[in-house]
Protein backbone atom coordinates (compact mmCIF):
# COMPACT_ATOMS: atom_id res chain seq x y z
CA UNK A 1 0.00 0.00 0.00
CA UNK A 2 1.60 3.96 -0.80
CA UNK A 3 2.32 5.51 2.14
CA UNK A 4 2.46 9.18 0.35
CA UNK A 5 0.34 11.57 -0.85
CA UNK A 6 1.70 13.24 -4.58
CA UNK A 7 0.19 14.24 -8.03
CA UNK A 8 1.77 10.63 -9.01
CA UNK A 9 0.05 8.68 -6.89
CA UNK A 10 -3.58 10.75 -7.44
CA UNK A 11 -2.53 9.79 -11.35
CA UNK A 12 -1.98 6.51 -11.00
CA UNK A 13 -5.18 6.34 -8.57
CA UNK A 14 -7.50 7.92 -11.30
CA UNK A 15 -5.50 5.16 -13.98
CA UNK A 16 -6.83 2.42 -11.97
CA UNK A 17 -10.43 3.64 -11.04
CA UNK A 18 -11.25 5.40 -14.34
CA UNK A 19 -13.22 2.56 -15.94
CA UNK A 20 -15.62 1.99 -12.46
CA UNK A 21 -16.37 5.25 -11.41
CA UNK A 22 -18.44 8.15 -13.25
CA UNK A 23 -16.83 11.32 -15.11
CA UNK A 24 -19.90 12.98 -13.58
CA UNK A 25 -20.97 16.11 -15.38
CA UNK A 26 -21.08 20.06 -14.39
CA UNK A 27 -24.11 21.53 -14.58
CA UNK A 28 -25.18 25.63 -14.09
CA UNK A 29 -28.42 27.70 -13.59
CA UNK A 30 -29.07 31.19 -15.00
CA UNK A 31 -31.46 31.33 -12.16
CA UNK A 32 -28.66 30.88 -9.70
CA UNK A 33 -26.06 33.04 -11.31
CA UNK A 34 -28.78 35.66 -11.36
CA UNK A 35 -28.90 36.00 -7.45
CA UNK A 36 -25.32 35.31 -6.54
CA UNK A 37 -24.10 37.47 -8.90
CA UNK A 38 -21.61 35.23 -10.46
CA UNK A 39 -21.21 32.17 -12.99
CA UNK A 40 -21.22 29.29 -10.59
CA UNK A 41 -20.61 25.65 -11.54
CA UNK A 42 -21.71 22.45 -10.15
CA UNK A 43 -20.05 19.45 -10.22
CA UNK A 44 -22.25 17.05 -9.64
CA UNK A 45 -20.95 14.40 -7.58
CA UNK A 46 -23.44 13.67 -5.86
CA UNK A 47 -24.67 11.34 -9.31
CA UNK A 48 -21.16 9.70 -9.04
CA UNK A 49 -21.42 5.54 -8.19
CA UNK A 50 -23.18 5.29 -4.53
CA UNK A 51 -24.39 8.90 -4.13
CA UNK A 52 -20.67 10.41 -3.42
CA UNK A 53 -17.68 11.51 -4.13
CA UNK A 54 -16.56 8.51 -1.96
CA UNK A 55 -16.51 5.72 -4.44
CA UNK A 56 -13.46 7.47 -5.58
CA UNK A 57 -11.52 6.91 -2.44
CA UNK A 58 -12.94 3.24 -1.52
CA UNK A 59 -12.47 2.11 -4.82
CA UNK A 60 -8.90 2.81 -5.05
CA UNK A 61 -7.84 2.11 -1.66
CA UNK A 62 -10.12 -1.54 -1.95
CA UNK A 63 -8.18 -2.38 -5.00
CA UNK A 64 -4.50 -1.47 -3.45
CA UNK A 65 -5.34 -3.73 -0.21
CA UNK A 66 -6.93 -6.57 -2.85
CA UNK A 67 -3.46 -6.02 -4.52
CA UNK A 68 -1.77 -6.06 -1.40
CA UNK A 69 -2.95 -9.42 -0.10
CA UNK A 70 -2.05 -11.09 -3.22
CA UNK A 71 1.77 -10.28 -2.79
CA UNK A 72 1.22 -11.90 0.61
CA UNK A 73 1.83 -8.83 2.59
CA UNK A 74 -1.08 -9.14 5.18
CA UNK A 75 -0.63 -12.84 4.98
CA UNK A 76 -0.61 -13.19 9.56
CA UNK A 77 -4.10 -11.34 9.50
CA UNK A 78 -7.26 -13.76 9.27
CA UNK A 79 -8.99 -12.28 6.49
CA UNK A 80 -6.32 -10.03 5.40
CA UNK A 81 -8.54 -8.05 2.86
CA UNK A 82 -11.69 -7.28 3.92
CA UNK A 83 -12.36 -4.16 4.56
CA UNK A 84 -13.34 -2.21 7.86
CA UNK A 85 -14.33 1.51 8.49
CA UNK A 86 -16.69 3.70 10.24
CA UNK A 87 -19.12 6.05 8.48
CA UNK A 88 -22.18 8.27 8.66
CA UNK A 89 -23.29 7.18 5.80
CA UNK A 90 -21.32 8.08 2.21
CA UNK A 91 -17.96 6.30 3.17
CA UNK A 92 -19.92 2.90 4.62
CA UNK A 93 -21.99 2.61 1.17
CA UNK A 94 -18.82 3.66 -1.54
CA UNK A 95 -16.41 1.11 0.76
CA UNK A 96 -19.58 -1.63 0.72
CA UNK A 97 -19.30 -0.75 -3.07
CA UNK A 98 -16.09 -1.31 -3.56
CA UNK A 99 -15.22 -4.31 -1.71
CA UNK A 100 -18.06 -5.92 -3.40
CA UNK A 101 -17.20 -5.21 -6.96
CA UNK A 102 -13.68 -6.53 -6.30
CA UNK A 103 -15.09 -9.84 -4.25
CA UNK A 104 -13.93 -8.64 -0.62
CA UNK A 105 -16.24 -9.03 2.62
CA UNK A 106 -16.79 -5.72 4.01
CA UNK A 107 -17.96 -4.33 7.99
CA UNK A 108 -18.83 -0.76 8.51
CA UNK A 109 -19.40 0.78 12.11
CA UNK A 110 -21.97 2.93 12.44
CA UNK A 111 -23.30 5.45 14.85
CA UNK A 112 -26.93 5.20 15.32
CA UNK A 113 -28.48 8.72 14.43
CA UNK A 114 -27.27 7.72 10.49
CA UNK A 115 -29.70 8.58 8.43
CA UNK A 116 -32.14 5.71 7.63
CA UNK A 117 -31.05 5.66 3.70
CA UNK A 118 -27.05 5.22 3.60
CA UNK A 119 -27.41 2.53 6.31
CA UNK A 120 -30.23 1.01 3.88
CA UNK A 121 -27.98 1.39 0.91
CA UNK A 122 -24.74 -0.36 2.79
CA UNK A 123 -26.93 -3.18 3.24
CA UNK A 124 -27.96 -3.36 -0.35
CA UNK A 125 -23.98 -3.90 -0.71
CA UNK A 126 -23.83 -7.00 1.51
CA UNK A 127 -22.05 -4.95 4.29
CA UNK A 128 -21.65 -6.04 7.89
CA UNK A 129 -23.41 -3.24 9.73
CA UNK A 130 -22.52 -2.81 13.70
CA UNK A 131 -23.98 0.29 15.51
CA UNK A 132 -22.13 2.11 18.21
CA UNK A 133 -22.87 5.51 19.86
CA UNK A 134 -23.08 8.82 17.98
CA UNK A 135 -19.33 9.69 18.62
CA UNK A 136 -16.32 10.05 17.17
CA UNK A 137 -14.83 8.26 20.20
CA UNK A 138 -16.58 5.67 19.54
CA UNK A 139 -16.87 5.11 16.49
CA UNK A 140 -13.31 4.78 16.20
CA UNK A 141 -12.97 2.49 19.71
CA UNK A 142 -15.67 0.25 18.33
CA UNK A 143 -14.04 -0.20 14.57
CA UNK A 144 -10.68 -0.59 16.68
CA UNK A 145 -12.31 -3.43 18.37
CA UNK A 146 -13.90 -4.98 15.36
CA UNK A 147 -11.04 -4.85 13.55
CA UNK A 148 -9.11 -6.85 15.69
CA UNK A 149 -11.81 -9.52 16.18
CA UNK A 150 -12.25 -9.86 12.59
CA UNK A 151 -8.60 -9.27 11.51
CA UNK A 152 -9.81 -6.44 8.78
CA UNK A 153 -7.54 -4.29 6.92
CA UNK A 154 -9.15 -0.75 8.31
CA UNK A 155 -9.95 2.36 5.66
CA UNK A 156 -10.10 4.90 7.38
CA UNK A 157 -12.66 7.76 5.77
CA UNK A 158 -10.61 11.03 6.40
CA UNK A 159 -7.04 9.98 7.53
CA UNK A 160 -6.24 7.55 4.72
CA UNK A 161 -3.42 8.34 2.40
CA UNK A 162 -4.79 5.86 -0.48
CA UNK A 163 -8.52 7.49 0.07
CA UNK A 164 -6.57 11.09 -0.28
CA UNK A 165 -5.24 9.85 -3.34
CA UNK A 166 -8.17 8.00 -5.04
CA UNK A 167 -10.71 11.30 -4.34
CA UNK A 168 -7.35 13.32 -6.88
CA UNK A 169 -9.44 12.61 -10.07
CA UNK A 170 -12.11 14.81 -9.66
CA UNK A 171 -9.58 17.73 -9.87
CA UNK A 172 -8.16 16.22 -12.68
CA UNK A 173 -12.11 15.85 -14.04
CA UNK A 174 -12.65 19.80 -13.47
CA UNK A 175 -9.82 20.88 -14.93
CA UNK A 176 -10.60 19.42 -17.99
CA UNK A 177 -13.82 20.36 -17.97
CA UNK A 178 -13.84 23.90 -16.56
CA UNK A 179 -10.63 24.40 -15.95
CA UNK A 180 -10.57 27.70 -18.18
CA UNK A 181 -13.76 28.69 -16.82
CA UNK A 182 -13.41 28.65 -13.04
CA UNK A 183 -11.67 31.03 -10.10
CA UNK A 184 -12.24 28.73 -7.41
CA UNK A 185 -13.59 25.78 -6.20
CA UNK A 186 -16.28 25.49 -2.89
CA UNK A 187 -16.55 22.37 -1.08
CA UNK A 188 -17.70 20.84 2.41
CA UNK A 189 -15.47 19.84 4.58
CA UNK A 190 -15.35 17.41 7.85
CA UNK A 191 -12.81 15.28 8.60
CA UNK A 192 -10.63 16.92 5.72
CA UNK A 193 -9.53 13.63 3.42
CA UNK A 194 -11.37 15.26 0.60
CA UNK A 195 -10.43 19.16 1.25
CA UNK A 196 -7.15 18.26 1.38
CA UNK A 197 -6.81 15.81 -1.99
CA UNK A 198 -8.45 19.07 -4.09
CA UNK A 199 -6.48 21.55 -1.98
CA UNK A 200 -3.02 19.75 -2.62
CA UNK A 201 -3.68 18.55 -6.37
CA UNK A 202 -5.26 21.96 -7.20
CA UNK A 203 -2.06 23.55 -5.21
CA UNK A 204 -0.14 21.39 -7.44
CA UNK A 205 -1.66 22.02 -10.77
CA UNK A 206 -2.91 25.34 -10.92
CA UNK A 207 -2.86 27.59 -7.79
CA UNK A 208 -4.59 30.43 -9.35
CA UNK A 209 -7.74 28.44 -8.53
CA UNK A 210 -8.61 29.35 -4.73
CA UNK A 211 -10.13 26.25 -2.61
CA UNK A 212 -12.65 27.40 -0.11
CA UNK A 213 -13.92 25.05 2.82
CA UNK A 214 -17.16 25.70 3.85
CA UNK A 215 -18.24 24.36 7.46
CA UNK A 216 -20.97 24.50 9.73
CA UNK A 217 -20.02 27.45 12.13
CA UNK A 218 -19.72 25.73 15.62
CA UNK A 219 -16.53 24.14 13.58
CA UNK A 220 -14.29 26.86 13.38
CA UNK A 221 -11.42 25.28 11.47
CA UNK A 222 -9.73 28.84 10.89
CA UNK A 223 -9.12 28.87 14.59
CA UNK A 224 -7.33 25.58 14.10
CA UNK A 225 -5.74 26.78 10.76
CA UNK A 226 -4.26 30.07 11.78
CA UNK A 227 -3.99 29.10 15.44
CA UNK A 228 -3.76 25.87 16.30
CA UNK A 229 -7.10 25.69 18.43
CA UNK A 230 -9.26 22.67 17.99
CA UNK A 231 -12.86 22.64 18.08
CA UNK A 232 -14.12 21.97 21.22
CA UNK A 233 -16.78 20.09 20.41
CA UNK A 234 -16.46 16.32 19.58
CA UNK A 235 -18.89 16.06 16.91
CA UNK A 236 -21.01 19.00 15.28
CA UNK A 237 -24.85 19.54 15.71
CA UNK A 238 -25.73 20.02 11.75
CA UNK A 239 -27.95 19.30 9.25
CA UNK A 240 -25.26 18.65 7.15
CA UNK A 241 -24.81 14.82 8.89
CA UNK A 242 -21.71 14.23 6.73
CA UNK A 243 -19.69 16.88 8.23
CA UNK A 244 -20.83 16.29 12.08
CA UNK A 245 -17.05 15.26 12.68
CA UNK A 246 -15.12 18.10 13.83
CA UNK A 247 -11.80 17.36 13.84
CA UNK A 248 -9.74 16.92 10.78
CA UNK A 249 -6.88 14.29 10.28
CA UNK A 250 -3.54 14.32 10.74
CA UNK A 251 -2.79 13.58 7.44
CA UNK A 252 -5.51 16.25 6.39
CA UNK A 253 -4.60 19.54 9.31
CA UNK A 254 -0.63 20.47 7.29
CA UNK A 255 -1.99 20.52 3.70
CA UNK A 256 -5.36 22.66 4.31
CA UNK A 257 -2.70 24.81 6.43
CA UNK A 258 -0.52 25.54 3.60
CA UNK A 259 -3.55 25.72 1.09
CA UNK A 260 -6.20 27.21 2.78
CA UNK A 261 -5.55 29.12 6.06
CA UNK A 262 -7.47 32.12 4.54
CA UNK A 263 -9.71 29.83 2.53
CA UNK A 264 -12.41 28.80 5.51
CA UNK A 265 -16.30 29.75 5.14
CA UNK A 266 -18.16 29.18 8.13
CA UNK A 267 -22.17 29.16 7.21
CA UNK A 268 -25.15 29.08 9.67
CA UNK A 269 -27.76 25.91 9.28
CA UNK A 270 -30.32 28.91 8.26
CA UNK A 271 -28.16 29.29 5.11
CA UNK A 272 -27.82 25.57 4.33
CA UNK A 273 -30.97 25.02 4.38
CA UNK A 274 -31.90 27.83 2.03
CA UNK A 275 -29.07 26.73 -0.08
CA UNK A 276 -30.71 23.35 -0.12
CA UNK A 277 -34.10 24.52 -1.01
CA UNK A 278 -32.42 26.81 -3.62
CA UNK A 279 -30.97 23.62 -5.21
CA UNK A 280 -33.84 21.22 -5.18
CA UNK A 281 -36.03 23.85 -6.70
CA UNK A 282 -34.06 25.64 -9.44
CA UNK A 283 -31.80 22.50 -10.90
CA UNK A 284 -34.43 19.97 -9.76
CA UNK A 285 -31.15 18.03 -8.32
CA UNK A 286 -32.04 16.04 -5.21
CA UNK A 287 -28.89 15.99 -3.11
CA UNK A 288 -28.19 16.21 0.41
CA UNK A 289 -27.53 18.70 2.62
CA UNK A 290 -24.03 18.38 3.19
CA UNK A 291 -23.83 19.27 -0.56
CA UNK A 292 -25.71 22.21 -0.25
CA UNK A 293 -23.12 23.43 2.76
CA UNK A 294 -21.01 24.35 -0.21
CA UNK A 295 -23.25 26.20 -2.24
CA UNK A 296 -24.36 27.89 0.83
CA UNK A 297 -20.95 29.22 1.05
CA UNK A 298 -21.41 30.65 -2.30
CA UNK A 299 -24.53 32.04 -1.65
CA UNK A 300 -24.56 33.97 1.74
CA UNK A 301 -20.10 34.42 1.83
CA UNK A 302 -18.55 34.51 -1.50
CA UNK A 303 -15.70 36.93 -1.67
CA UNK A 304 -16.23 39.85 -3.96
CA UNK A 305 -13.46 39.16 -5.97
CA UNK A 306 -14.71 35.53 -6.68
CA UNK A 307 -16.73 35.09 -10.21
CA UNK A 308 -16.80 32.28 -11.63
CA UNK A 309 -16.92 29.72 -8.52
CA UNK A 310 -17.30 26.09 -8.86
CA UNK A 311 -19.15 23.87 -6.28
CA UNK A 312 -18.78 20.48 -5.98
CA UNK A 313 -22.03 18.83 -5.02
CA UNK A 314 -20.24 16.14 -2.63
CA UNK A 315 -23.18 13.79 -2.11
CA UNK A 316 -26.49 12.97 -2.76
CA UNK A 317 -27.92 10.12 -0.76
CA UNK A 318 -30.76 11.73 1.53
CA UNK A 319 -33.62 9.84 3.17
CA UNK A 320 -36.69 10.24 1.10
CA UNK A 321 -39.09 11.45 3.75
CA UNK A 322 -36.39 14.45 4.32
CA UNK A 323 -38.19 17.64 4.47
CA UNK A 324 -36.62 21.04 4.70
CA UNK A 325 -37.93 22.65 7.92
Amino acid sequence: MTTKISVEEMEAARNRTSSLIHNTPIMKSDKINDKVGAKVLFKCEHLQKTGSFKARGALNSAILAKEQNAKGVNCERKTPVAKIAHSSGNHGQALAWAAQKIGLPCTIVVPKNAPNSKVEGMKEYNADVVFCEPTMSSREITCAEMAEKLGYYYVDPHNCVTMINGHGSIVFEVLEQAGDEIDSIFLSVGGGGFAASVAFLIGNLNPDIAVYLVEPEEKNLANLLENGVQCASETLNTIADGVRVSHVGSLCEPILKKYCTRTVVSVKEEEIKEALNLIWTRTKQRIEPTAALAFAGVLYHKPDHVKKPLVILCGGNVDTDYVIN
